[in-house]
């Protein structure tokens, strides 16, 4: 059970670092005037980072809220990825960063999969409480 608990941790962290370097980078590409995402695009991936962020601090803590979003984002990244893959959502570039698009796809299907199974497993789903 410990090592699940470990677990649980180390994907709380990685939300968390993900907010974090998302926040900083987009901070930095503002300060040195090298931001290209238009205003809408920038407040989105805000939030988005803030919500990575959130979710991996309650992740650590074991709320089911934390638990139940990372549930839930994970769900939507995946049917949003494999959209793209079909070609039904075309991005305009905004969102894109330097890893060739294909790659991030495929790694971010991988990880969100992941983080489904894992969490939905009834070890993993009766540590997080309300």
């Amino acid at each position: 059970m410990i090592k699940n608990y470990r677990f649980v941790l180390f994907l709380g962290c990685i939300e968390i670092l993900i907010g974090l370097i998302t926040l900083f980078f987009n901070f930095f590409s503002l300060i040195f005037g090298t931001n290209t995402k238009s205003p809408n695009v920038l407040f989105f991936v805000t939030i988005a980072a803030v919500s990575s962020f959130s979710i991996g601090v309650g992740i650590l803590k074991f709320y089911k809220i934390a638990w139940q979003s990372l549930l839930y984002f994970s769900s939507v990244i995946i049917l949003t990825k494999i959209l793209i893959l079909l070609g039904v959502i075309h991005l305009d570039g905004e969102l894109e960063t330097t890893v060739p698009s294909p790659v991030k796809t495929f790694v971010s299907i991988f990880y969100h999969g992941f983080v489904i199974y894992y969490l939905l497993k009834p070890d993993i789903r009766n540590i997080f409480h309300e």
